[in-house]
């Protein structure tokens, strides 16, 4: 047992106090604990449960006068056992959350063991090593192991007398209040420091909210009237070292009424000390470049009006090519239709591309479209293309062969004729080898005459 005392007392002087949860002289904890004991062969034979309260006293940040009773219960034959333990406890911080707890001190048991013999009250000596996890400064969970040896003169009563040592081990819940110091007042004038604009006050003078005498200031700002460069001040307005309003800022309104106090320097600023904004766009007049924008309009960060983008493609009207683009759909530059979103592989359709009937002679509506296929192809210089025909199963497959070829040869040198590099772009007829829709109805086959364009690369 000596040397167990010796490694822990070791222990805790070793590891290095640290800042969290010592506590100030006054600190009083108290805690409700669950005990095992096993009890000395001349009190009962088996082990025993019980409960029990401690209440501690801080005389210090790591030194705590404990008190604590419990009551056990249990044994074979049954015991009752009622111990008062009052001990000098040593609190060291290990780590921000944990405390290691070192105690020794006096113990009082009250014994009430099976048989004639009655109570029996016995002294001894005690002593503790215990651990603590705090979760916040008042609430923490105690582990302890405690030892005690007792003698008596009347210890004989018990049914084998000598001494005795048992041994417990216990675990609580501990409640802490800490006692808050009192702010310093050094002048002892009944104001804080930090607040003590006079802290020279002679002792027992009658001193304002500052600390100073309040005679010789006259507007009560804690400026002495001989240095007080503005003897007037308002009461309750924040003042300079001279008495005057402070104006942290220097937007020329002062602190007590300043509703913007972190205006940047040279600001123009209204009676309330905030940036003016004239037209009322949420954008100061320092650095609003459209000073007149009409109410309600959106502007960006200069106070200019935003450029207006009606299909909210995120190309403004004025530069957008294609205006009425669907919701959500991916654009170029020009605000039009991506050909192949990036990573894309499947073929695009040329919706609208058309032929004078049984030629390869491309419409002038298919040219406006063609258009701008071939601006888009530009853009994405990276992309290179297949241009495929396809035609229905109406006459023979040579023939739909040829043709397809030819319509695709058509619509290639059209976009190369439109800038796109012709080592960009291949054209393949399919004829009526790859349908997309089945060529029994008149709809299916208008389908399967198409011209589509296949990435590449």
């Amino acid at each position: 047992m000596q040397s167990v005392r010796a490694f822990a007392l070791a222990l805790l002087l070793a590891v290095p106090a640290t800042a969290g949860y010592a506590q100030e002289a006054g600190t009083i904890d108290a805690s409700l604990f669950l005990r095992y004991s096993s009890l000395a062969d001349n009190i009962s034979d088996d082990p025993a449960m019980g409960f029990g309260g401690r209440l501690g006293l801080f005389l210090g940040k790591s030194v705590a006068l404990e008190f604590d009773q419990s009551a056990t219960s249990g044994g074979d034959p049954i015991a009752r056992y009622y111990p008062v333990n009052v001990r000098l406890a040593l609190h060291r911080p290990m780590g921000a959350n944990w405390t290691g707890i070192l105690g020794a001190g006096w113990v009082r048991d009250q014994t009430d063991p099976a048989g004639p013999q009655g109570r029996v009250d016995h002294d001894g000596v005690s002593a503790l090593l215990g651990i603590q996890r705090n979760f916040t400064e008042r609430f923490s969970i105690r582990l302890d192991a405690i030892g005690e040896y007792l003698a008596s003169t009347n210890i004989g009563a018990l049914a084998d007398g000598g001494n005795s040592i048992n041994t417990h081990f216990q675990v609580g819940l501990v409640w802490r209040w800490p006692i808050a110091k009192p702010p310093a007042d050094s002048d002892r004038d009944m104001v804080p420091d930090a607040q003590d604009r006079c802290a020279g006050t002679a002792p027992g003078a009658y001193v304002n909210y500052y600390g100073c005498v309040p005679e010789g200031d006259a507007d009560g700002d804690g400026v002495l009237d001989s240095a007080d460069r503005c003897a007037n001040t308002p009461a309750g307005v924040p003042v300079t070292a001279d008495g005057c309003p402070r104006d942290s800022d220097g937007d020329g309104v002062h602190d007590g009424i300043d509703r913007c106090p972190n205006t940047p320097a040279g600001t123009a600023v209204t009676a309330e000390g905030c940036p003016r904004d004239s037209d009322g766009d949420g954008v100061p007049d320092s650095i609003d470049r459209c000073g007149n924008t009409p109410a309600g309009t959106p502007v960006d960060a200069t106070g200019c009006p935003l450029p207006q983008d009606a299909d909210g493609d995120g190309v403004p009207d004025a530069n957008d090519a294609c205006p009425a683009t669907p919701a959500g759909t991916r654009v170029d530059t020009r605000g039009c239709p991506l050909i192949f979103a990036p990573g894309g592989t499947t073929n695009i359709v040329l919706e609208g591309v058309n032929f004078a009937s049984g030629s390869s002679v491309l419409t002038a509506e298919s040219q406006a479209i063609l258009d701008r296929v071939a601006q888009q192809l530009i853009d994405a210089a990276d992309v290179n293309v297949e241009v495929q025909g396809h035609t229905d199963n109406t006459g023979s497959a040579a023939g739909n062969t040829r043709i397809s070829q030819a319509r695709a040869d058509a619509v290639r040198a059209y976009l190369v004729s439109k800038g796109v590099a012709a080592n960009r772009l291949t054209a393949r007829g399919y004829g009526p080898s790859q349908p997309m829709a089945s060529n029994t109805t008149p709809a299916g086959r208008a389908q399967n005459r198409r011209v589509e364009l296949k990435r590449t690369n």
